[in-house]
Parts: C-alpha cells; sequence; structure tokens
C-alpha cells in the first residue's frame, strides 16, 4: 500500500534522478573527445552508449516493451520472457552485445536519447501507482517504480562518474543521490534475488558469518551469509560478526569497482569494528557484481 511517506520517498529519487539527468546530458554536450578511454575496454562514447540503452531498456521493462531493445539484438528476443536475461551472469555479455550492435557514437545524440527516455520515464511516474510489481532484468526477479527509478539513479550517477574522468573533469557525487542507490536499489536487489543468485559460489562456499553495515547518514542492513546463500535484513537474532560503517559515495564506488577497498579505508570511508572485524575486507568479494 502507497503511504505517504513512501511516495515523498519516491518524489525525491526522482527529483534526484532529474537532477542527474541534467548533469549528465550537459556534461555529454560539452565533450570534444568521444574516443577517450573510460571503463574496460570502452571508450567515452561507448560508456554514454551504454548508459542510453540502459535508459531505453528500464523504460521498456515498465511499459513491458522490449522492442527498442530487440530491435539491436533480435536473436534475444523473448529467451527470458518479459525480462532480458535469465541469470545475473548473462548481464555483462547483453551490455557489450548492445554497444556492438548500435553504431551511434555522437554524444548530442546520445544525450537527446537520455533525455527522450527520461521524459517518458517521468510522465509514466506521474500517472502509474509505486506499488505494481514489474519484470526486472533478471528473469523471475520482479520490482516496482521506485527501485526502477532508484536502479537508473545509480547508472546516472555511475557512469556520469566514469563519463567524466574520461574526459578529465572534476564531478562531484552527492553523496545523498549515492545513498539512495544504496538503500533504494542495491539493497532491495539483494533481498529479492534468489538467495543464491548475488553470491561469488568460488569465495563465499561454505562461509557462515553475518555483516552489519551502517550506511552513514541511513539505514543499518544484515548481511547474513549462509553456506553459499545470502539475506539481507534490517533486523537479525543472528550475532554480528563484523560492523561496517560506509560512507554512502565510498562506498558506492567501491561496489562499482570504481575505487578500491584499500583507497576507501586509507580515506576514512569505511571503518570496521567487532568480533571479526577483518571480515570486512572479504564483503565484496563474496558477492557478484549485477
Amino acid at each position: 500500500m502507497v503511504t505517504s511517506a513512501s511516495r515523498l520517498d519516491w518524489q525525491r529519487i526522482q527529483d534526484a534522478l532529474r537532477d542527474e539527468v541534467a548533469r549528465v546530458t550537459a556534461l555529454l554536450r560539452s565533450i570534444r573527445d568521444p574516443g577517450a578511454p573510460a571503463v574496460g575496454q570502452w571508450n567515452l562514447a561507448e560508456v554514454a552508449l551504454h548508459l542510453s540503452q540502459v535508459w531505453a531498456g528500464l523504460l521498456g521493462l515498465t511499459r513491458r516493451d522490449l522492442s527498442a531493445v530487440y530491435e539491436l539484438i533480435p536473436e534475444r528476443a523473448g529467451i527470458a520472457g518479459d525480462s532480458l536475461v535469465r541469470d545475473v551472469a548473462d548481464l555483462g555479455e547483453m551490455a557489450t552485445q548492445l554497444v556492438r550492435s548500435d553504431s551511434e557514437r555522437d554524444l548530442s545524440v546520445l544525450a537527446d536519447r537520455v533525455e527522450a527516455c527520461a521524459k517518458q520515464y517521468f510522465a509514466d511516474c506521474a500517472r502509474q501507482s509505486p506499488d505494481e510489481l514489474r519484470p526486472w532484468l533478471i528473469q523471475g526477479v520482479t520490482m516496482p517504480l521506485p527501485v526502477f527509478t532508484s536502479h537508473l539513479l545509480n547508472e546516472t550517477v555511475v557512469h556520469g562518474y566514469d563519463i567524466a574522468r574520461a574526459a578529465g573533469r572534476r564531478w562531484r557525487i552527492n553523496p545523498a543521490h549515492a545513498a539512495m542507490v544504496l538503500q533504494r536499489f542495491l539493497i532491495p536487489l539483494l533481498q529479492a534475488a534468489d538467495p543464491r543468485a548475488m553470491v561469488n559460489p568460488g569465495t563465499a562456499a561454505g562461509v557462515r558469518t553475518t555483516y552489519e553495515l551502517h550506511i552513514r547518514g541511513g539505514d543499518r542492513f544484515h548481511f547474513i551469509f549462509d553456506e553459499g546463500a545470502l539475506r539481507v535484513d534490517t533486523l537479525s537474532s543472528r550475532r554480528v560478526d563484523c560492523h561496517i560503517s560506509a560512507d554512502p559515495v565510498g562506498f558506492l564506488l567501491v561496489v562499482w569497482n570504481r575505487q578500491s577497498q584499500w583507497r576507501a579505508i586509507a580515506k576514512g570511508q569505511l571503518m570496521t569494528w567487532g568480533r571479526k572485524p577483518w571480515l570486512a575486507t572479504r564483503l565484496r568479494t563474496l558477492m557478484v557484481n549485477p
């Protein structure tokens, strides 16, 4: 049921997303070197293209219309039902295939694409219920619109950071926006996914331990690892082995491998204590990167 508090929270996420769309599209239109190296094998223009495709894909999922995606990769149509992939491990391959299948590299055109999708998305938000569940990227996982909104915020914030760094620009991540991503997208994703889907089987096998993660200025969550499965709760009867206090911006960059955990620790962005504080350095390795 939609409460006034939950609707206000969703509105704040939408406002944050509007701000980030305006920032990233202005950035794209100001850059003159689209071929600068950016993330992995992608250059700046390819990261921008990927961002525009994420917007188109998530908009399509909320509308239950993935035709824009399947125009580029028709061979994948329907293989995951109303979602895009069957398993989290397939996301990287699909993203790479989509970028290779689209020849557009003009940054102004890509900025226009993001703005057009954002305009349609916000119009949809204004007339749809935030409670209704829709198929998410991975088959079998459904999410309400506020989580989709937070997912789009995540993509826009993180790839805006990537694009700015590739262009040699300074780029501040708003701590409140980073906290929204962590609390309103990543945590709901971990709670909705299969308990074994987001766990690295090679590192989490046989592990039974509980972390308490405190996002500074926000909420606390218990990450409960149990023999290759992960459960995330706000409360738990399990004894906490390792407490982590995390700056939202620093932790977001660690989660997405944009910053090493050692650098975050050195900067005071991650602090740990408890019965087994050394377990903090293992947390990231126990999970897969979606």
